[in-house]
């Protein structure tokens, strides 16, 4: 059922119900539907709805909630990850308006394409309920991305280039399958009017491309950052990661962000030297180890670097050959004191190792937050039964393209006895908030706090 939550597509048909009060006004949700009318593989979209006679607004409910039902017997309704937060209800304050999602992208199902019905509901102050629904379909036909090898041509929206799929151990000894796949990703500038401005490739977790990188995107744009929405899992066929990281390795998309970056460097309104990398999670590990001087020389651009490495919660679990020798441009991270899916210790220890070495990284820590903390919805720790946990594990690479945990010596696997299941995540609206300043402060155009 986790597909109810990662699929939207075609609005098919709307219907509204509005509970009756006393009086001629009676609170009404209207318009409830999905632009464009029709997704498939991640397209950007937005959804939203209309309503009216509600006393002070969508900011004053007590509720609201939406739920996803796939027709078919034996469904359940689930609840949809599209709720939106009380954050972003509390500026509806006027009776009557019109709710805008942010700019989404949601991945296809896994499971055979078909009809979902959404159902949204309204809970006022005084406990009455308002609601509507619509149905949508899933399309799985869809077109192929058009290919770029430059984007001298200042192209905007989504991009695709051919990428390989290394192994590890092809990936570091510098090899370059001849197989080629090819990925995309959104690119969508600032509204304010720039010659060359900065620009941040998002790299995403093992959940795809999602709302956390939706709203990432937002807040830089909204900073005179342009962005990129790199997708290393859809046009591999691949839709989720969490319960078997061996579908693709972090060290493979370390090459579709250097590919990603090549080709930001060629766009007219992209300054080259202003182009910074920001990962999550399994995407940490894409922006933080991308800063190694050895994967720049065999994987990267000979014309362009990263101008920043940006980290969240990465996990920080295998020692590289010469992995003290990296980029002389700024590298944060920044965790979660109470992760327990990607340790803090381990990644406190590379910073302070690469500090010794000369490297500009730091390390931000917010007490009592989470694994995923910037991840958008209200403050809850959820947890993951059957995801993959390699928290106990420890590897190094002992001799070029050989990793063996640290302790055993055996040969790296993703069945090593260190590999568990289950592991929490949840937001911290505080640590985010802290966090966004930070990275506006690091790549916007923003005014930036003296020294």
């Amino acid at each position: 059922m986790k597909a109810v939550w990662t699929v939207l597509t075609g609005a098919l048909s709307i219907s509204v119900l509005a509970v009756p009060i006393a009086g001629n006004a009676q609170p009404a949700l209207e318009q409830f539907r999905f632009d464009p009318p029709q997704l498939c593989q991640r397209d950007p979209f937005r959804w939203g709805f209309s309503y009216r006679d509600l006393p002070g607004g969508l900011a004053a409910v007590t509720a609201l909630e939406m739920w996803g039902l796939w027709d078919g017997p034996g469904e359940q309704s689930i609840r949809s990850v599209l709720t939106p937060s009380r954050d972003e209800l509390e500026r509806y304050t006027e009776d009557q308006g019109r709710f805008e999602s942010r700019r989404l992208n949601w991945g296809p199902p896994r499971r055979a394409p078909g009809e979902i019905r959404y159902t949204l509901r309204v809970v006022l102050a005084d406990g009455r309920e308002v609601t509507t629904a619509t149905s949508v379909r899933y399309v799985a036909a869809c077109p192929p991305p058009t290919l770029y090898t430059t984007l001298a041509a200042g192209s905007t929206g989504r991009i695709g280039f051919q990428t390989t799929t290394p192994t590890i151990p092809e990936f570091l000894q510098g090899v370059r399958p001849a197989t080629t796949s090819v990925i995309w990703g959104d690119l969508t500038l600032p509204e304010t009017p720039s010659e060359r401005g900065p620009a941040v490739v998002l790299v995403h977790g093992s959940g795809g491309v999602g709302r956390r990188e939706n709203r990432w995107a937002d807040e830089l744009r909204q900073a005179g950052v342009a962005t990129f929405l790199l997708d290393s899992f859809t046009g591999r066929g691949i839709v989720f990661t969490a319960e078997d990281q061996s579908q693709l390795s972090s060290q493979a998309m370390i090459g579709d962000a250097y590919r990603a970056l090549e080709l930001l460097a060629t766009h007219p309104r992209i300054d080259p030297a202003r182009i910074a990398v920001m990962g999550f999670s399994k995407g940490g590990g894409v922006a933080l180890y991308s800063a190694l001087t050895r994967f720049q020389r065999l994987h990267g651009p000979t014309a362009a670097r990263f101008s920043h490495h940006i980290a969240f919660y990465p996990p920080c679990l295998i020692t590289y050959i010469g992995d003290e020798t990296v980029t002389d441009r700024p590298i944060r991270l920044f965790h979660g004191a109470t992760d327990d899916l990607a340790p803090l210790e381990p990644c406190r220890a590379y910073v302070e190792r690469l500090r010794r070495a000369g490297a500009d990284a730091q390390l931000t820590v917010y007490a009592g937050a989470h694994h995923g903390f910037d991840r958008p919805g209200d403050p809850s720790v959820r947890y993951s039964p059957h995801e993959q946990n390699f928290s106990r594990c420890a590897w190094e690479e002992r001799a070029e393209g050989h990793l063996v945990h640290r302790d055993t010596g055996q040969p790296f696997s993703f069945d090593d006895p260190c590999v568990f299941r289950g592991g929490s995540a949840g937001a911290d609206p505080t640590a985010y908030r802290a966090a966004l300043q930070a990275v506006k402060a690091l790549v916007g155009t923003e005014p930036r706090p003296s020294p």
